[in-house]
């Protein structure tokens, strides 16, 4: 038979997640040592235990999870916990001591025990529990076995604070807003007017949004990724490339989590819209385009870095060489050649303002037949060299 105690201390030294266990729901032992006020919650151990199902899970106020197994045939039952998708902010902390009735002559040693604790997204964290569960109790179960409670917890919470919160709004005489707001944001973007994208985040503007957070960093932060995420998909209605808004909206996502002060966050909010909008309206496909025509310029757009030619295009959207050309001129208004020499010099720009990559590298990417063809061809363009254009991109940022 496993011993359930040294378990727990390999459990806790291969995932550094702290792990208690408790015998008739008295707490028996705990990996790593602590503070009394660094234990679970009372309040969450009663969820946890109240369910008849060997393994279950918990959602905290501040969005962490406790997992919890029941060994069959034994009063006893390991829990783990918590554990959070993203590090913990200190607006979150300071939320958590309040939960925790931590003094705050221990708030140093109660926020150092939480930093110390690894991020786990939920569905590694139910893989653990699934495991835990298996070795102990030998029955093999479903993630959907342990999340039914859980969605009904939801469902019943999530229906109460809507019915609350909407009580409260008509109260008050309160309108929402948001699909006006929302609407508003789409259509600039997806028109690429930068005008008005920059009389939309004016500092002025007071925009109401709805509380998606417990604290002022998280809230910003979601709001952050719920537009990025809508942003990208108008961008792309409004013509960008699928595979430019996706690569843009996993750096913007994966920024705004680094970034832990607001106006920084703040800051970053107007760029994301600044910069799909301005990506949009550098790359807008006319309305009176047709599929043919969309399929070309999406190919031109995401193979920039091939060697590519009139004749690829045409092959690819299945059309003849000079049919093709015919069509793009008399609806575009534009050679097809001028529109793929234009797509790699807008890479060629993004390359030399936010990459290290030298001058010959990016010639080389981009498959200009040599440097100094691409810098007469950049020159040509801009007005400016390679060289000059990446000096002045750096003195902005």
């Amino acid at each position: 038979m496993t011993d359930i105690k040294k378990f727990c201390e390999y459990l806790y030294n291969s995932s550094y997640i702290p792990v208690y266990l408790y015998v008739n729901n008295e707490l028996a032992y705990y990996y790593p040592l602590q503070e009394k006020d660094t234990l679970p919650p009372s309040q969450y151990l009663s969820k946890l235990w109240e369910t008849e199902k060997k393994v279950t899970y918990v959602i905290t106020s501040f969005y962490s999870y406790y997992g919890c197994i029941k060994i069959e045939n034994d009063n006893s039952c390991i829990v783990i916990g918590p554990v959070n998708d993203f590090p913990y902010t200190n607006d979150t902390l300071l939320n958590m001591r309040r939960e925790f009735f931590i003094e705050i002559s221990n708030s140093e040693s109660f926020y150092d025990f939480f930093h110390n604790i690894p991020t786990m997204n939920l569905d590694t964290f139910i893989n653990k529990l699934l495991f835990i569960n298996y070795t102990f109790n030998k029955t093999e179960l479903t993630r959907k076995d342990i999340e039914a409670s859980e969605y009904a917890q939801f469902e019943k919470s999530i229906n109460e604070k809507y019915s609350e919160k909407s009580y409260e709004e008509k109260e008050e005489g309160l309108l929402n807003t948001n699909y006006e707001t929302e609407s508003e944001l789409v259509r600039y973007i997806e028109t690429g007017n930068m005008m008005g994208i920059c009389k939309f985040i004016n500092p002025g503007r007071n925009i109401r949004v709805g509380t998606i957070a417990n604290d002022n960093l998280r809230q910003w932060k979601n709001m952050v990724i719920v537009t990025t995420t809508l942003a990208s998909r108008a961008a792309m209605k409004g013509g960008l490339t699928p595979s430019i808004a996706y690569q843009l909206s996993n750096i913007y996502m994966q920024q705004v989590e680094r970034l832990s002060n607001l106006d920084a966050i703040q800051s970053l909010f107007g760029q994301i819209l600044r910069e799909y909008t301005n990506r949009v309206a550098n790359s807008i496909i006319p309305t009176t385009a047709d599929n043919i025509l969309y399929q070309a310029i999406q190919y031109i757009r995401e193979n920039t870095n091939k060697n590519i030619t009139v004749a690829n295009v045409a092959d690819h959207v299945g059309f003849s060489r000079p049919s093709l050309s015919r069509k793009f001129k008399k609806e575009l208004g534009f050679e097809i050649s001028a529109f793929i020499r234009k797509c790699k010099l807008e890479d060629a720009k993004d390359l030399l303002a936010y990459s290290h990559k030298s001058i010959s590298e990016i010639s080389s990417y981009l498959c200009f037949s040599s440097q100094s063809h691409f810098q007469k061809t950049f020159k040509d363009h801009y007005g400016i060299t390679p060289q000059t254009f990446r000096k002045s991109a750096k003195q902005v940022d």
